[in-house]
């Protein structure tokens, strides 16, 4: 039997417009409020993107296809911006506010595309949906503000847009025995017994504890004539029916959070009305983000133009040079964020969401390196200064965003104004750091000595939080550099764009340029002086030396796309990048997103990493000796001839460790 609400303490539904309130607030005001809440330390955001990460990575899994999500009450976007580029799902939000979806129409995230068709608003779901159902319909922090008899119309609403095996899932407040009216906050807080409001058919499974301020309702349709709940320990296993709970537990289990209710009633009612306590909260927040917008607002001003004043002859001799349609895209196109190109192979962590890593067009390897990590992505030109414009709307993305920490990979003058600006903007609250994608055997060249020098002296000013290496030990050059190595990882790849070992071709590869330090003459003769192989490909020109033939064919490839060059790689059996001086090569990386074995040379990664099978089967010592590279690719080759599920095997296993391994540095590196 339903226990009565009591609500005698609140006022009529009528003296809280909740609805009015969400019509009226500015998405971008939100967001900023949401932003500063997570600077002040609150832990429920992230928690709840953790979670919902993990339901839809474990339905992807178990429908073994696309998974239709719909976000109900989807505001400006935050949890659009990290679950639509999850692999294997289609993000759908609808809101009533078109105030609320400004930011996620204005900027909306890679995967929701085309936003028309994705984000929906009307005053009803069902007629904005239309014929439209759905695997997942969730909702964060959205029935609170909704009174009960509203909330019960609503859940019978959200249930019939969930397809017959899908699920309804409530991020929402911590479970009650029964409803009570809480607060005014955003013109009125209910705390909602769902397990009574649920339509009938349908299975309740509980979530607790996973988040500090909410419990997970996940809810799905029943054969079963009365309604049932069950105890969750993980959110990926909403079928499992073995943990049943008595509604006398639950009940139970409800009384926590009345408590913590109760307690307050006195302490309110000698306060005064708590309409006007919550109204005076919210205008004290608001205020507090209006100041800090403002502050920042002058600071980037003040130095925006100072960097266009030193820069206004340039820019206006260069505007001379070309025509319009030049003009134009020097405007816009030396920014780019999240381009198809730097999404399209990205791993994704929830951890990482808050990430934003800046990298430049023009340098591929570094490009593919920053592309493959997971956070989002922002292309800088390095060809030709920024403009003015450019540098601001750059700027601007970081700030009206949700970014933690700015991630540079590599230095160039553009990077180093975009830091100091970034520095001068943010204040201290946002957390910038570097990673310097070299060695010190490139310091013969001028640009790349005095980069790394550049690099400390923006740290020991305070503009940089940390540096950081793909290459180990470079800490002992200055302390003012991390001391773990931070770890390039694989492209992530779908199963089915992973070839079968099972027939090799007799194709080898060899991907690096033909300079000495790459050792491309050598990678050359060995393959091509070993009967197992019958073709090599190479993409760099060279000459052939007189007297010594080559027994294998070789192919010079035209440029490649990235998708051309992760196709090719699909087709053949090895690759060799054995070179003398390396960081971390991404060609390796990207063959073994393919499975396909690469020879490298000692690369010191740490963590059990060089001790892994994988590494010790490729990795070679004397990186000039023709004799050990040629029988460590006559043994891979072997191995791949008449073990090629082995191979297989340990090479996906490797992946998965390095990944593991190399997100858990960056989190280091970005959390330090």
């Amino acid at each position: 039997m339903r226990q009565p609400s009591i609500n005698d303490a609140a006022p009529a539904e009528s003296e809280f417009p909740s609805n009015n309130y969400w019509k009226n607030t500015s998405g971008f005001d939100y967001q900023n409020m949401i932003r500063a809440r997570e600077r002040s330390g609150n832990a429920a955001y992230l928690q709840q993107e953790a979670l919902l990460t993990s339901l839809v990575e474990s339905e992807h899994i178990r429908l073994r296809r696309e998974v239709d999500l719909l976000e109900f009450g989807c505001g400006f976007g935050r949890h659009a911006q990290y679950l639509s580029v999850l692999p294997g799902q289609k993000y759908h939000g609808f809101d009533f506010s078109e105030q609320m979806l400004a930011p996620l129409r204005v900027a909306p995230p890679p995967g929701v595309s085309p936003v028309e068709d994705r984000i929906f608003c009307a005053p009803d779901v069902i007629e904005a949906v239309g014929e439209k159902r759905f695997d997942v319909v969730f909702t964060v922090s959205v029935l609170i503000h909704n009174s009960t008899e509203q909330v019960r119309q609503l859940l019978e609403r959200l249930a019939g847009l969930v397809r017959e095996d899908g699920l309804l899932v409530l991020v929402e407040n911590q479970l009650v025995s029964f409803g009570v009216y809480e607060n005014s906050w955003h013109q009125g807080c209910w705390l909602h017994p769902y397990v009574e409001l649920l339509p009938s058919g349908w299975d309740l499974h509980l979530l607790r504890g996973r988040i500090a301020t909410h419990d997970v309702y996940v809810c799905k349709r029943s054969r079963q004539p009365e309604p049932r709940v069950f105890e969750l320990n993980e959110i990926t296993a909403p079928r499992d029916e073995t943990m049943e709970l008595t509604m006398e537990k639950v009940r139970l289990l409800g009384l926590d959070r009345l408590r913590v209710w109760s307690s307050q009633v006195p302490r309110q009612a000698e306060e005064g009305s708590p309409q006007i306590r919550a109204r005076l909260a919210e205008v004290e927040e608001r205020l507090a983000v209006e100041q800090a917008l403002f502050d920042r607002r002058a600071r980037l001003a003040t130095l925006v133009d100072r960097a266009a004043a030193l820069r206004l002859k340039n820019s206006e001799s260069a505007s001379t040079e070309v025509g319009s349609d030049m003009r134009v895209h020097r405007a816009t196109g030396g920014v780019l964020l999240d381009a198809p190109l730097d999404r399209r192979w990205a791993h994704v962590d929830v951890r990482l969401s808050r990430v934003l890593h800046v990298f430049h067009q023009e340098w591929f390897g570094i490009r593919a390196a920053a592309g493959y990590l997971p956070g989002q992505k922002l292309a800088i030109t390095a060809d030709r200064k920024l403009t003015p414009d450019e540098a601001q709307h750059a700027v601007g993305l970081v700030l009206n965003g949700l970014t933690r920490t700015v991630v540079f990979h590599a230095y160039s003058e553009n990077a180093a104004e975009l830091m100091r600006l970034l520095r001068h903007a943010a204040g201290r609250e946002l957390r910038i750091v570097c990673v310097w994608h070299g060695s010190t055997a490139q310091f013969h060249i001028p640009f790349e000595i005095n980069a790394f020098s550049e690099l400390i002296e923006l740290k020991r000013q305070g503009i940089l939080n940390a540096i950081a290496c793909v290459k180990p030990q470079m800490h002992e050059l200055s302390g003012e550099v991390w001391p773990q190595t931070l770890l390039n990882v694989a492209p992530r790849m779908a199963a089915d764009a992973i070839p079968d070992l099972a027939n090799p071709g007799g194709v080898a590869f060899i991907p690096t340029p033909n300079n000495w330090w790459k050792n491309f003459y050598t990678n050359l003769y060995v393959a091509c002086g070993s009967g197992l192989l019958r073709k090599v490909l190479v993409t760099s020109a060279f000459t052939r030396v007189p007297n010594l033939p080559l027994r294998a064919e070789v192919s010079r490839l035209p440029p490649l796309s990235r998708a051309e060059m992760l196709d090719m790689l699909g087709t053949v059996d090895v690759s060799l990048n054995v070179t003398l001086a390396e960081c971390q090569p991404m060609t390796a990386l990207e063959a073994i997103a393919k499975r396909v074995p690469c020879l490298t040379g000692p690369l010191s990664l740490g963590s059990g990493l060089d001790d892994h099978p994988y590494q010790k089967l490729v990795q070679i010592a004397a990186t000039g000796s023709l004799v050990d590279i040629g029988e460590r690719l006559e043994e891979v080759l072997v191995l791949r001839r008449d073990h090629p599920e082995e191979l297989r095997e340990m090479i996906a296993n490797y992946s998965d460790a390095l990944l593991g391994e190399g997100i858990r540095r960056y989190l280091e590196l970005c959390q330090a």
